[in-house]
């Protein structure tokens, strides 16, 4: 599930299918570059390792030797000292006349044959002379024709004999290109390398070094230009799935009535938007990143060292996974040992810290043998448990040191065993351990990344569980227009359940609040008051009953003619992060400024709102400028004010107000609620006092209704909640005292 949640996540990347697809490639190319580099550094190191030298026959390796072998045919059968007199004649002779202007004096058959007695010596001269043969074959025309002109020069400098034993200088790759041949996949490749790029061996070797810092330059400057590349598209391509994932969070939270039932609103939306949608969006960006340019740099990693010397690159990686298996199984062993020996010392220093605090106990009761025997069993009981801490951790890191150092060796054993007898060089040495240690990078990166991916699979299923939540309030088909409130506001037996919990928040409701009425809901218990009133602009839809207006059920009209004739001042909203005259006007361009400025007259807020530095354009919230809690409550209503609606609801902040605030609120509720219908959530003793009529919620139901007189009379429950709410000396009483179920103290 969890994997088909983050697919799906992965599917809002293409919605930039552009972006996403150059940041994959621009990624993977990256990490061949990365290889490419070292490449360039092999072929660095070999040239300060041969300096360009192409050499002598006794210099190859066996494998090199034997592959010449066979090419040059003495191998099938045993050649004569006259065979080896006529093959080296002719190659001498076909070699000194080529592109000569004049034909060159041939030595004596006697120095031929005293060469051709010797096997070896035969070999070796017969080999150089082969030399323009081989690297035409290899290479080209071009290479041969200059390693002909070279090798004709060594031989008039140092002779017949002595030259089949010195190498040839000054030849680029083309040394290396000799000494690989019969590599398997490796010598075509470096042979491939030189036919297209002839200025690694025509210029000499000071040209061939200049040009490999220049290719190393040129790849580093496109591995650094492909990184910002795909980082940067990575960046724009999860930048818009988030937007795009973001929003349609916000649209499902706005179908989503459930979540308004706790006083702070949608929370769990909020968590999912910031929180989840954080994780999912740095997986998504590592998936495009790192996930698949990591493992195509281990594996070009593993090929490059393979070419170098199979069985050896082989060997390491086996023995690189038996101990990253073996300490892997013993780290996991001892992280359990530790957390279990962890938790059994806290609870022993629970128990000491126990023995401890009963110091009054053990005086009282003379129990100081008793206890003493009982702290010293505890603290013998702690230090065994983290004694069994630190002893898995004391063997465990030097045993995994020494599982490395062992393989280490034993690898370096192998390594040296195949440099001794020719197999490997030292500059081929030298590359293939900076390719596998370079493993380690990548392989930590790409864990790295998998973890990152992990979290962001699982927050993908909390963000995709969200969005496929079904909606639980709709707009019927044809609903029907609904007009101003002027007869009554009813609740018929309203059941109402807590979203996700089950929780009856209301039961069988009935209650009835005659049109221009001013009335007041009371009770303990906020969330059941929320939840009644969010039934009004249809946040939610009760599970049993009805709640009409002027008779018509609410389910039945449209939510736009509803919620457009009913305005509400809630105390956790009373202002959002944006200018003063958008906090009224809700950025509504039907409303003019001037009429946003008698609302918040009426209300009492202009004053206030002019003395602030840029008026209403000033921006307020929390990341703008400080307001009281009266300043706060008095926008609120100018922005309900400025709606004219039929039917108010008032929460009136629970921090207390000033004298000279809730003078102000007083005066503005005096020129706003005339002729309206207004439903209080009070907090002040006043507003109950001039409301028509209060009504008691308890445990879902409505225990009781009346005027505040009344029920101060009639309801020990009301009381109860008034003298706790208004009364300063409150904290005397038990505020837990029980209460029965008709609402009795």
């Amino acid at each position: 599930m969890e994997r088909q949640a983050f697919a799906r996540a992965l599917r809002f990347l293409n919605y930039q299918p552009a972006a996403k697809w150059t940041a994959l490639i621009a990624s993977v190319g990256a990490g061949v570059l990365f290889v490419a580099l070292l490449a360039v550094f092999a072929l660095f190191a070999d040239l300060l390792v041969s300096h360009g030298e192409i050499p002598p026959y006794t210099q190859l390796s066996q494998r090199a030797q034997q592959h010449y072998e066979q090419r040059l045919g003495v191998t099938a059968e045993p050649v004569t000292s006259e065979r080896w007199t006529e093959l080296l004649k002719a190659r001498y002779a076909a070699l000194v006349n080529d592109g000569a202007s004049e034909p060159a004096a041939v030595p004596s058959d006697a120095q031929f044959a005293a060469i051709a007695g010797n096997e070896g010596r035969a070999l070796a001269l017969l080999w150089s002379l082969e030399l323009p043969s081989l690297i035409e074959e290899s290479v080209g025309g071009t290479a041969a024709s200059l390693v002909s002109a070279g090798l004709r020069q060594h031989l008039a400098t140092h002779g017949l004999e002595r030259a089949a034993e010195l190498p040839l200088r000054d030849f680029g790759i083309l040394g290396l290109v000799v000494r690989t041949q019969g590599a398997g996949v490796l010598s075509p490749a470096l042979a491939h390398l030189a036919r297209w790029n002839s200025w690694m061996w025509r210029w000499g070797n000071h040209y061939y070094l200049q040009g490999l810092c220049l290719l190393a330059l040129g790849l580093a400057v496109a591995r650094l230009g492909l990184l910002f590349l795909a980082n940067y598209m990575a960046a724009r391509t999860t930048i818009e799935a988030v937007t795009r994932l973001r929003r349609a969070i916000y649209h499902h939270t706005h179908r989503l009535g459930a979540l308004a039932v706790r006083a702070l609103g949608p929370s769990e939306a909020v968590s999912v938007s910031t929180r989840h949608l954080e994780v999912v969006h740095d997986g998504m960006y590592a998936w495009l990143t790192t996930f698949f340019r990591e493992p195509m740099k281990l594996v070009l990693l593993m090929m490059m060292a393979m070419l170098i010397h199979f069985w050896l690159a082989l060997a390491f990686l086996l023995f690189a996974f038996l101990v990253w298996a073996i300490g892997g199984q013993i780290a996991a062993h001892v992280r359990r040992q530790g957390r279990s020996a962890e938790q059994h010392a806290a609870n022993h220093m629970t128990l000491i810290q126990e023995s401890l605090m009963l110091m009054r106990l053990v005086k009282v009761y003379l129990m100081e043998l008793f206890n003493q025997a009982r702290v010293e069993r505890q603290l013998s009981a702690y230090a065994a448990a983290q004694l069994r801490r630190y002893r898995g951790e004391a063997w465990y890191r030097p045993l995994f040191t020494f599982l490395g150092f062992g393989a280490g060796l034993v690898l370096l054993l192998l390594a040296g065993t195949v440099i001794l007898e020719g197999q490997l060089g030292v500059s081929g040495a030298m590359v293939m351990v900076t390719a596998l240690v370079c493993l380690y990078w990548p392989l930590v990166k790409w864990l790295e990344a998998r973890r990152t991916i992990r979290r962001g699979r699982q927050s993908a299923k909390v963000l995709f569980d969200f969005l496929d939540r079904p909606g639980s309030v709709g707009q019927a088909i044809e609903a029907e227009f609904l007009p101003p409130l002027h007869k009554a506001l009813e609740f018929d037996k309203v059941t109402l359940l807590e979203p996700g919990t089950g929780r009856k928040l209301l039961r069988g409701v009935n209650l009835t609040i005659a049109a221009g009425k001013k009335v007041a809901l009371v009770g303990p218990d906020d969330m059941e008051k929320h939840a009644l009133v969010y039934l009004i602009p249809r946040f939610l839809d009760p599970r049993d009953g009805e709640v009409r207006i002027d008779g018509k059920n609410l389910r039945w009209v449209t939510l736009d003619s509803l919620r457009a004739q009913t305005a509400m001042v809630l105390q956790h909203n009373l202002v959002f992060n944006d200018t003063v005259g958008n906090n009224i006007g809700c950025g509504d361009p039907t409303y003019s400024a001037q009429r946003i400025i008698e609302a918040a007259k009426i209300a009492h807020a202009h004053n206030f709102i002019q003395k602030l530095p840029h008026g209403y354009a000033t921006p307020i919230g929390d990341m703008g400028h400080a307001l009281s809690t009266g300043e706060k409550f008095r926008i609120a209503l100018a922005r309900a004010i400025l709606r004219e609606p039929a039917l108010l609801i008032i929460e009136e902040p629970a921090t207390p107000l000033d004298d000279d605030a809730k003078a102000l609120v007083d005066d503005t509720y005096g020129r706003i609620l005339a002729d309206r219908t207004v439903l209080f959530l009070p907090h002040r003793l006043s507003t109950i006092k001039h409301c028509d009529q209060v009504f008691l919620l308890y445990q879902g139901k409505i225990v009781a209704a009346g005027e505040h007189r009344d029920l101060l009379s009639a309801s020990e429950l009301y009381r109860h909640l008034q003298y706790m709410e208004f009364n300063e000396f409150a904290g005397v009483l038990n505020a837990s005292a029980p209460v029965g179920a008709d609402g009795a103290i």
